[in-house]
């Protein structure tokens, strides 16, 4: 296992989780194989999510990666310890490490430098910023909660920082299908994400900074269980909606980096 993933940072056992596995489609063709664990307690979370290219993606870009976080929670609050992330695309290795140092994200190690595609990212401006997965993971407090999903929150992965928001669109009701397990009443959550800084050196800034929309459909798979993400739909520009489907679920005890995934990204 990478050095960069850090176990035992919010807790020293196991919490039992769920570990759900998602296909992404746009147009119905397959694109991404997507893998995401959330395992929480009462003061402690930890999430883990993988992806790996399929069919025509995998041909042209061949992409992996897994990333990892363990923080604490605070009533509806979470506060991120330590996030690490590490992959492939096509051919080029990537990785990340970010630590919360008096609950501040600092960089603490970037594979390729940040300079070398994209402009900085001033330290002032990711203040009160977590990770992509901790913001999943509070999405999930509040909608557990609450039975909502408003919110704001800026996300940092150490490439880039986007601010994201989200407010409650009713109740759907989601039919099981061939390509989702889920069937029943769903929380309707739509998100607007708009990037901040990080933007790509070789690409307009304007064009990158216009506002992203997604949704995601939340729900329990047990009575007693979280809100966790049963469908998402993401924007993918004249190309349409991604859409991803939940397609199969389990409990598992605790979420930890796979230390085969490092293997399989060589």
């Amino acid at each position: 296992m990478p050095a960069l993933f850090l176990s035992g940072t919010a807790s020293a056992a196991p919490t039992p989780g769920h570990l759900l596995h998602y296909t992404a489609r746009l147009h119905g063709v397959p694109l991404l194989d997507i893998s995401f664990c959330m395992a929480l307690s009462g003061t402690t979370y930890a999430s883990t999510l993988s992806a790996r290219t399929l069919g025509l993606l995998e041909f042209l870009v061949h992409g992996r990666s897994e990333a990892h976080v363990e923080g604490t929670i605070d009533g509806l609050h979470v506060k991120p310890g330590a996030y690490a992330e590490h992959g492939r695309l096509s051919g080029e290795a990537h990785s990340v490490m970010i630590a919360y140092p008096g609950g501040e994200p600092e960089l603490r190690e970037m594979s390729p430098p940040l300079e070398k595609y994209r402009l900085p990212i001033p330290g002032d401006q990711r203040r009160g910023a977590m990770d992509g997965l901790s913001a999943i993971v509070l999405e999930s407090l509040v909608a557990t909660g609450t039975g909502a999903c408003q919110g704001q929150a800026l996300v940092y992965d150490g490439f880039q920082l986007r601010r994201a928001t989200t407010h409650t669109a009713g109740t759907e009701q989601l039919q099981a299908t061939p390509r989702s397990i889920f069937g029943g009443t769903a929380l309707r959550c739509e998100t607007q994400s708009v990037m901040l800084a990080g933007y790509l050196k070789d690409k307009p800034v304007p064009p990158q900074a216009r506002p992203r929309f997604s949704t995601a459909w939340l729900g329990r798979l047990a009575p007693e269980g979280p809100m966790v993400p049963l469908k998402l739909s993401f924007d993918a520009d004249v190309l349409g909606d991604i859409i991803v489907d939940l397609d199969h679920a389990s409990e598992t005890s605790g979420c930890t980096p796979d230390p085969a995934s490092s293997e399989q990204q060589q």
